[in-house]
């Protein structure tokens, strides 16, 4: 069964918690123990070095049977006092029972404790009566025959610890309920934005383009808000593109073909009876079909260029050539509006690494434009500038200019500034987009300046022969 994120998230709060709160409390209680049982075993080995001092004495005028006073010293130590000697046997004291047979029996600490080694023992067992701590030491060092044994409990060890623990445990619950409403506060900061992201997502799947996220925070989950709130945006623009695109393909074709059939219509019912009337007809319908033709072919292009199909071959050739060739081109639109086309190049004009054909296009799409958009009696300029390693061909005619907030969509295609435009006056509305992809194809990039009232300058550039 797979879990959301909030119980994960609220499950990685508890869990922290109680590592971290059980890792403290058996470390505190670690050195707690470790602390209590270093300090008694310093404390009884001080003592027991004041004890031997007393004791020394009689163990040098060998009145070992004198030692009634170990009791009063065991008082005065805090601590169980006895001697043995170097056999095992207890001399004098009253040793415990369980330690004394420990004692002896661990022959190779009692043989270092004769050599001059004071041995420490220690026992902390979970019954009080089994902590203790015991220090022996040589009497009359180097080759002592007697040891001091000092013996006390450690019962508040064991106390010290069931605090501890107690303190541990109220820890633990004060933490994971601290964990669980921190958690909870967390974890639906967290998911509450991921959630709504994946509502919106869904309601987008199911076809409402219109669906957005409300979280755009600051933090990373905001930015995959407005992240998909973009990518949202993008995909209704482009559906909205291809609703449009559809509706401007059908536009385009109908009224040709509508005005194709019914001239054809009329010439076989022979309604065409005035003199040169079915002539204008026929020509009438030789122009509606190249204007179909030039609208499947700008189709196919725009097509493989989308799809990264089109040819485009780079090869170096010489721009002034086709320059001219287009002038020559354009003749009669120019004469027909008694335009002028001039054209200012560099003394020494660039080789460019692109394809002529493609190029030839180009030029083709942006001085019919420009002609096209140009007032009766005005000039068109065609200027080229050297770069480094990029040639910038600009065009430029006088005119009404584009609006400011038309410009970012004149690449769209059967995008039309002047909505009222007829397609007779002008080309299939694919000319800039075919443009602008041919350009990018070829290595270079294209952009527009218009004034509006004034002028428009379309400018692009393409790579130099290297």
């Amino acid at each position: 069964m797979t879990r959301s994120i909030f119980s994960k998230l609220m499950f990685s709060h508890i869990l922290v918690i109680l590592i971290s709160t059980l890792t403290l409390g058996l470390l505190m209680s670690y050195l707690v123990r470790e602390h209590v049982i270093a300090s008694k075993r310093q404390e009884l080995l001080s003592k027991g070095v004041a004890v031997i001092s007393l004791l020394e004495p009689s163990i040098e005028s060998g009145k070992v049977t004198e030692f009634q006073t170990l009791p009063i010293i065991s008082d005065l130590a805090g601590a169980t006092v006895w001697l043995v000697d170097k056999n095992g046997t207890v001399i004098a004291g009253n040793p415990p029972n369980r330690w004394l047979r420990a004692i002896q029996d661990n022959h190779a600490e009692m043989e270092e404790l004769f050599n001059g080694q004071p041995q420490t023992w220690t026992r902390t067992g979970r019954q009080q009566v089994d902590a203790s701590v015991v220090v022996a030491l040589p009497l009359s060092r180097p080759n002592a025959t007697v040891a001091l044994f000092l013996y006390a409990p450690i019962v508040g060890i064991n106390k010290t610890i069931d605090a501890l623990q107690e303190l541990l445990i109220y820890s633990l619950l004060l933490g994971t309920v601290t964990a669980a409403l921190f958690g909870y506060g967390i974890s639906r900061s967290l998911t509450r934005p991921i959630a709504d992201i994946a509502k919106a997502a869904r309601h987008f799947a199911q076809g409402d383009y219109g669906s957005r996220t409300t979280a755009t925070g600051q933090d990373e989950i905001g930015a995959l808000g407005r992240t998909f709130n973009q990518m949202a945006q993008a995909i209704a623009h482009t559906d909205q593109n291809r609703r449009d695109f559809l509706a401007n393909v059908t536009h385009e074709l109908k009224t040709p073909i509508a005005s194709i059939q019914a001239l054809t219509e009329t010439i076989l019912d022979g309604l065409a009876n005035q003199p040169g009337q079915q002539d204008r007809y026929l020509n009438t319908i030789v122009a509606e079909s190249e204007r179909i033709s030039r609208l499947i072919d700008d189709l196919l292009d725009l097509a493989q260029l989308e799809a990264g199909a089109l040819s485009v071959k780079p090869q170096d050739f010489d721009l002034a050539e086709i320059l001219q060739l287009e002038q020559a081109k354009f003749n009669p639109q120019l004469k027909e509006k008694n335009l002028t086309l001039q054209f200012h190049l560099p003394a020494k004009v660039p080789v460019l690494a692109a394809d002529p054909d493609r190029l030839l296009q180009v030029f083709g799409n942006l001085i019919s434009n420009a002609v096209r958009h140009a007032p009766p009696d005005s000039t068109i300029h065609i200027t080229v500038k050297d770069g480094s390693n990029f040639v910038t061909i600009s065009i430029s005619n006088q005119g009404s200019g584009i609006p400011p907030e038309e410009l970012p969509y004149i690449w769209d295609r059967f995008y039309r500034v002047e909505k009222s435009r007829d397609r007779n006056q002008g080309g299939t509305g694919l000319g800039l987009t075919i443009t602008q992809k041919l350009v990018q194809a070829m290595g270079g990039k294209i952009d527009v300046i218009s004034t509006p009232g004034q002028n428009t300058t379309f400018w692009f550039t393409l790579p130099k022969r290297q």
